[in-house]
């Protein structure tokens, strides 16, 4: 993949007020993803993944705002835009697939009629032509026998049948970027597997540019091209995927990355991080990361740590583990 980067976030910043001040919640955030790439964003629960995401889909929960940079899709600084042009955008460049598909259905809708609302707005399509814009849709994600189900309703699926209508909704306007917000987490390990090679192909066929957001490294060793780690509202390394998987630089990384099963060393102990992230509202001067790494030394706990390494591989670390060669 080459060329100008499909979407580009630079410097992106969220922020919260709370009794007369303002808290920074995610900081300093920059990525570019290319169409036909997938970058993987990883990082323990309340790490600023998911309020990434809500920024780029201009979603973010009431009392929290953009308050610096800007997030580009196709050249367009999106955070110019009026709730009204929003709207409008929102679908038809940018789709979502969120982790609960039950929560995100209605349960009261046949699936064709869910499936195809956004593109039924959009494209003012008629009741025939939508029914058969969604039975395209189900059958691209795998729905087994699409055209008996288009009138099941969302109760009457699986959970994997569910993610993969909830995929389908997500495609209905042909959006050039998918955010996929943890989409796997209440699947069982085969549905998972199934719910990743789909999102591939889908995004390798259709030149998709794929966020995808995860607690779990395991779950994206195989299909993405990126890894960014994420810690208390602040990026700790970005990476090209084979030299992430080969020997990540942050202490943090690296005890995410010790806490995956490997059958292979069965005797090898997992990693485990003592403590818990901070809050929001009482981040530490230094790194972040600082009151629970194992590596720290004097400047952490005073001082942000700069980036070490290059755009293939960067860790914002003061004391990082060397890099591997090539």
């Amino acid at each position: 993949m080459s060329g100008a980067p499909l979407v580009a976030v630079e410097d992106l910043r969220v922020t919260a007020r709370r009794a007369g001040r303002t808290y920074p919640i995610v900081e300093d955030v920059s990525f570019k993803i290319e169409a036909g790439g997938l970058l993987a964003l990883v990082g323990e629960s309340g790490c600023g993944k998911s309020l990434t995401a809500a920024a780029l889909l201009g979603l973010l929960p009431w009392g929290l705002a953009v308050d610096g940079g800007q997030i580009r899709l196709e050249g367009q600084n999106v955070l110019e835009l009026t709730p009204t042009q929003w709207r409008r955008l929102r679908g038809r460049k940018v789709g979502a697939v969120f982790q609960n598909p039950l929560a995100a259905l209605n349960p009261s809708l046949p699936i064709w009629k869910q499936v195809v609302e956004s593109a039924e707005l959009t494209f003012r399509l008629d009741r025939a032509a939508a029914r058969a814009r969604a039975l395209e849709l189900l059958e691209l994600v795998g729905v087994p026998q699409a055209a008996q189900r288009l009138d099941d309703y969302p109760h009457q699926f699986s959970g994997g049948m569910r993610q993969r209508v909830a995929i389908a909704l997500a495609l209905a306007c042909d959006p050039r970027l998918l955010v996929a917000d943890e989409p796997t987490t209440a699947l069982d390990l085969i549905t998972q597997a199934e719910i990743l090679r789909l999102l591939n192909r889908l995004r390798l066929e259709r030149g998709l540019a794929v966020l995808f957001i995860t607690h779990d490294l395991s779950l994206v060793a195989e299909y993405a091209d990126q890894v960014m780690v994420m810690y208390a509202g602040r990026v700790v390394e970005q990476a090209e995927a084979r030299r992430f998987f080969a020997g990540p630089r942050h202490p943090y990384s690296r005890a995410l990355l010790g806490a995956i099963p490997r059958l292979a060393t069965p005797e090898v102990r997992l990693t485990d991080i003592e403590g818990l992230p901070p809050s929001p509202f009482e981040y530490p001067p230094g790194c972040r990361f600082a009151p629970r790494c194992p590596r720290v030394i004097e400047p952490c706990r005073r001082e942000l740590p700069p980036p070490a390494g290059d755009q293939r591989q960067r860790a914002f670390c003061h004391r990082p583990f060397a890099q591997e060669p090539g």
